[in-house]
């Protein structure tokens, strides 16, 4: 059998953009190959100066296409992904790919009603990172995030629906029973109804600022795609006690030697499924630290440490770690100027 064609990443580890490519390529469901420069000789063989060059991260394509420093965009474009919306009226329009949204796509489309999503990422949302999701109706033997999108994605462009990727909604306008959406580079599109898949994220509380980004040992999500780079770490910290957040700790419990989950509730139980407290419980480098939060990260371009603060008792303490991982169901922490900031 012929294996898939792969693009491959050339980077160093540690960088934001690199990082952002692996992760929507993960999530997308694109095969890929990662490429860690360690060396100004490495960065030489693949045509930049250094393994600091701005023109990193370099991909290539199976078809020699070769693009230095790419934007999402213009990875979603040579994908052939990237579309202009065929109609300027649409009955139903969706804002966000994760499972919820492409629900009501497939639905929508099914009925005969002219449907778009929206989506300024990958499809599947953060489901997309789910290592596996195993109380999905359907799959009693459990499916990665990455496959459900893809196949919600296939039945629901079976049906007629569109999706955008790359896109924001920035405006909505309501009037005449109709509702405007304007979407950046984009002309204004119509719609009768709309749907809204949205994540609260409340304003940021911390004061200290950090340095620490996204992607520079910082994930949204499980960060399956750094997996990999995660191997062999002494530490590990989930923050987040819903399911999402269960399925990463047991998928990492698998490659790194210690597991912490940071939950700031008073128990898994009020927001985890039964099948994962149980599974929780029973790993031996699983820890759940309960009315905890973070608040502060610790380092210069990558993360260094976190520090966890105890809602009752005021106690704060640091530890050292290589990757923090924040889920969304959390909404604790935000992307700002200065880096991450506890929300």
């Amino acid at each position: 059998m012929n294996q898939p064609a792969t693009v491959k990443v050339f980077g160093r580890n540690g960088s934001a953009q690199a990082y952002a490519i692996r992760d929507f390529l993960h999530r997308s469901d694109v095969p890929f190959a990662w490429v860690e420069l360690t060396s100004d000789e490495q960065a030489r063989e693949i045509g930049v100066a250094s393994a600091n060059d701005p023109r990193l991260p370099v991909c290539l394509f199976p078809d020699g296409t070769r693009m230095e420093n790419p934007t999402i965009r213009q990875i979603t474009e040579k994908l052939g992904w990237f579309r202009d919306p065929s109609l300027s009226e649409y009955d139903l329009a969706i804002y966000g790919a994760g499972p919820a949204g492409l629900s009501a796509d497939v639905y929508g489309a099914s009925e005969g009603l002219k449907t778009v999503v929206v989506e300024r990422w990958a499809v599947g949302g953060q489901a997309g990172s789910s290592p596996k999701i195993e109380n999905y109706l359907g799959f009693p033997s459990g499916i990665s995030g990455a496959d459900l999108a893809e196949r919600a994605r296939e039945q629901a462009c079976r049906f007629g629906a569109e999706i955008l990727l790359a896109r924001e909604g920035v405006r909505g306008e309501f009037s005449a029973g109709k509702r405007r959406l304007s979407c950046r580079r984009d002309k204004a599109r119509r719609s009768r109804r709309d749907l809204r898949n949205r994540h609260r994220i409340p304003p940021a509380r911390l004061a200290q600022r950090t340095t620490v980004s996204r992607g520079r040992r910082v994930y949204y999500g499980a960060g399956a795609s750094e997996a990999a780079l995660c191997a062999g770490n002494e530490r590990v910290f989930i923050v987040g006690g819903g399911n999402s957040a269960g399925q990463a700790a047991m998928y990492f419990s698998r490659i790194v030697r210690n597991v912490t989950m940071v939950v700031r509730g008073e128990s898994l139980k009020s927001t985890l499924s039964a099948y994962l407290v149980d599974r929780i419980r029973s790993a031996k480098n699983v820890e759940v630290l309960t009315n905890t939060e973070v608040t502060a990260l610790h380092g210069d371009e990558c993360l260094r440490a976190v520090t966890l603060t105890n809602l009752r008792t005021g106690k704060s303490e640091t530890f050292e770690t290589r990757a923090l991982c924040l889920h969304w169901r959390c909404s604790e922490y935000r992307l700002g100027r200065g880096g991450w900031h506890c929300a």
